[in-house]
């Protein structure tokens, strides 16, 4: 299993530099988020000739994920048009730079359940568009279910996959979160990656690996990997078991913790 990390947990930094400091710590990929790892505007750095040049900047780091965060189930058409339009083009660039796929989580969801399907008509309406893209350009489109988000269970992204049914659809899987204060002990974060991996198992192209608590609120807070309530050293040994190329991200490096947190996962890894 290759272990890595996003980029942009280092702050904002020029391609050449980020790459370096990426290999210091150890780490062996990167999730590249344009917007927030690199100081100047994301257009700046989509253009052939800089795409390559980060392309070869990276020579050696893994990119399985190219972010692109937008909101694929919005109320407003606008937005969502945008959304798309956006995506599209971070497709495209994905080919360019080497990237596995193109990453989103969907949108928060703060609307009373019977709204559910609505929104999960207009997640279905994106990700069946910008999926078509990919199929055109040969690049893939990365879906994260998250439990307060529209996309919100294993079952439902098995019914998404299903309703798409595109062969360049993958899912991110970041079991943290899938879950919630009340499924926080480790028999419950096992049997949610469980379904997971039975709802979507195949499908799945990149992990991410994070670890906090919820707030007295039910707000999640981070920690650092080991000090919060994820079960990793159960968890990341069963998704290597499931699948040993998958590269696992930490997501949300600790400052100045970026070597130990490596070695930490390396450690639960049994390398």
């Amino acid at each position: 299993m290759i272990i890595g990390m996003r980029g942009h947990d280092f702050g904002r930094m020029e391609p050449r530099a980020l790459a370096l400091a990426i290999r210091e710590a150890g780490f062996e990929a990167t999730q590249l988020a344009f917007a927030k790892a690199f100081p100047a505007p994301a257009e700046q750095y989509m253009t052939p000739g800089a795409l390559s040049e980060i392309r070869s900047a990276f020579a050696g780091i893994v990119l399985p994920v190219m972010g692109c965060y937008v909101s694929a189930s919005d109320r407003d058409p606008d937005v969502l048009a945008e959304a798309k339009a956006r995506f599209k083009r971070s497709l495209s660039a994905s080919v360019i730079l080497g990237a596995g796929c193109v990453g989103t989580e969907t949108t928060h969801f703060t609307f009373p359940e019977s709204e559910r399907e609505a929104a999960y008509a207009r997640l279905l309406d994106f990700t069946r568009e910008v999926c078509a893209h990919a199929e055109q350009v040969n690049a893939l489109v990365g879906i994260e279910p998250v439990a307060l988000h529209t996309l919100h269970t294993p079952e439902l992204t098995r019914r998404l996959i299903a309703d798409v049914n595109s062969p360049n659809l993958r899912v991110i899987l970041d079991t943290a979160n899938l879950v919630t204060p009340e499924t926080a002990a480790p028999e419950a974060q096992m049997e949610i990656l469980e379904r997971a991996l039975s709802c979507f198992g195949k499908q799945i192209c990149v992990l991410h690996v994070k670890d906090g608590v919820f707030n007295g609120e039910g707000k999640w807070e981070n920690r650092p990997l080991g000090q919060g309530v994820m079960d990793w050293p159960r968890l990341l040994p069963r998704l290597r078991e499931h699948n040993d190329t998958l590269c696992a991200l930490r997501e949300g490096v600790f400052p100045g913790m970026a070597k130990e947190e490596c070695q930490i996962m390396h450690r639960w890894l049994g390398e």
